[in-house]
This record gives C-alpha cells, sequence and structure tokens, in this order.
C-alpha cells in the first residue's frame, strides 16, 4: 500500500469516525427524550437504525481492511528482517555447543568448508525445554549468501535426523501448513520466505498470504486426505479479529448498547401498538 493510499484510508475512517459519533449522538439524545409513540415513530426508528447500521457496518468494513494492509507491511517486514536466518532441527539437546556442532555439519555433510563459526551471528535454541523433542535451533548468518549456500544445500543432510527450514513469520507458517495439508507435503516448499505450490495441473503459484492460498483451495480439489490424527496438531489458518484498546473501539462498543437499546425500544412500541389496535 502507497503512503497516498494509506493517507485516503486514514481520510476515510477520520470521516466515518466522525458521522458514526454523531449519529450515535443523535440517537442517544433521542431515546433519552423519548415520549408517547406517534403513528410513525416506528417507520422513522427502522429508517434510522438501517442508516446507523450501514454507517457501523462500514466502518468495520474499513477497519478490517485496514488491519489487514498494515497485518501485510508488518509480515512482509518482519520476513525480511528474517532473510538471513534458517532453522536446524533434530539436534540433540545432548550438543551443548550448538554452533561448533553446526559449523561441522555444514563441513562434513554439506562441504560449505568456507563458512567458519565467525559467520554465524547468532545460533540458540527456541522454546522451552521439553521431554518429547529437542528444540529447534534459530542460525543466523552474517550474509544472505551464506543462508543461501546452506538452504541450496540441505539435500545433503538427508538419510540424517537433522533437517532445515526457513525461520518463517506466524503468519507465513500458518498459510503453509494449511497448504500441506490440502496440497500436500511434496507439492509445497519454501523459497526466501516465498511459499511454493505444485497444483494437480503441474502450474506454480507463489504466495504469502492467506489472501493468495483461499483461491487455490478453491480452484483445486484437496489431493491427500490426512489422517484425523495427523489434522489435529496442525495448525488452522482461521481469521483473527484483532481488539485493540481504544477510544475508537469504546465508542463502536458504546454504539453497539445504543443500538441494542433501539432493538428493545422498537419491541415495545410494537407491542404497545399491537395491544392498543386489539
Amino acid at each position: 500500500m502507497s503512503l497516498s493510499q494509506l493517507a485516503d484510508v486514514q481520510a476515510s475512517q477520520k470521516n466515518l469516525e466522525e458521522l458514526i459519533l454523531n449519529k450515535m449522538g443523535e440517537m442517544e439524545s433521542q431515546l433519552q427524550t423519548a415520549s408517547l409513540p406517534k403513528a410513525n415513530t416506528i417507520a422513522k426508528l427502522a429508517e434510522e437504525f438501517r442508516c446507523f447500521r450501514e454507517l457501523v457496518f462500514g466502518m468495520l468494513s474499513l477497519l478490517r481492511s485496514q488491519i489487514q494492509d498494515f497485518s501485510k507491511i508488518v509480515d512482509s517486514l518482519d520476513m525480511r528482517s528474517r532473510r538471513k536466518a534458517l532453522i536446524f532441527t533434530g539436534i540433540s539437546e545432548n550438543e551443548v555447543d550448538c554452533k561448533a556442532f553446526i559449523v561441522e555439519k555444514l563441513h562434513s555433510k554439506l562441504a560449505l568448508k568456507d563458512i567458519t563459526m565467525d559467520h554465524i551471528t547468532q545460533c540458540h535454541r527456541l522454546g522451552a525445554p521439553s521431554k518429547d523433542r529437542a528444540r529447534p535451533i534459530l542460525v543466523r548468518f552474517m550474509k544472505v549468501d551464506q543462508k543461501s549456500a546452506v538452504w541450496r544445500a540441505k539435500q545433503g543432510l538427508k538419510g540424517s535426523s537433522i533437517a532445515i527450514k526457513e525461520f518463517l513469520t506466524r503468519t507465513r507458517q500458518s498459510v503453509f501448513s494449511k497448504a500441506r495439508l490440502h496440497f500436500g507435503m511434496r507439492a509445497c516448499w519454501t523459497q526466501d520466505g516465498v511459499i511454493v505450490i505444485r497444483t494437480s495441473d503441474g502450474s506454480r503459484h507463489r504466495i504469502s498470504s492467506s489472501d493468495e492460498l483461499d483461491p487455490l483451495l478453491v480452484r483445486y480439489p484437496k489431493v491427500a486426505r490426512e489422517s484425523t490424527v495427523a489434522a489435529r496438531g496442525k495448525p488452522t489458518n482461521n481469521e483473527h479479529l484483532l481488539l485493540c484498546p481504544s477510544p475508537l473501539n469504546s465508542q463502536l462498543m458504546h454504539g453497539f448498547v445504543v443500538v441494542n437499546t433501539y432493538f428493545t425500544l422498537h419491541k415495545q412500541i410494537f407491542m404497545d401498538h399491537h395491544s392498543h389496535n386489539h
């Protein structure tokens, strides 16, 4: 999203916020001064509620769009900060000096003797210790070229307990897991933080978000069904509603209270009117 587009979104948000706050003020004032129902009260309330509902939906749609845009920007920046890093799995917790162990494997298994311990700027395990399995190791290299060389040579570890994967963001890891469940493990891989999918027609698709994956899930049927037990442990890619404490959210919640009050008043007026006619 360009700066001009961001400015347009912010301007639209400000206008909608002013409209919704003004409308809520008018509606609340009318509720406080409500008297005996008149002949056109129900119709008037229905029309005002319709207008108010459109304003609320417009605001929610704008917020959803803005959150998605910002999320993509943040995810892209986060992935860029990880471009020099790889994750090593399958290394026993008994290996105390992770850096020395990994460099030795780079030399003996991948024939990358040019990479030394000085070329690794960060090397440590991720997460809390577990009795069930060894924790993965994050390895950050000095240069992108060094990381790329290791990534290209990772097949040299085939047959051993050690595996290498890219250090994806949480969002991309979730999308990647969902894609592999649908298309199969051999049809999905990553390259420089981008998820590559080979579909049933032989074409390849490069994606990085759920918005790009979802159309592929619809277009191409599931090629292999994972077992129920295996599927349970896989993360899903449900949309997460981002609710942050802010004056705007407080006003929106207040608006929903006003809407609920309108429903109650509308129902009471209708019941009184119906009782009077009978």
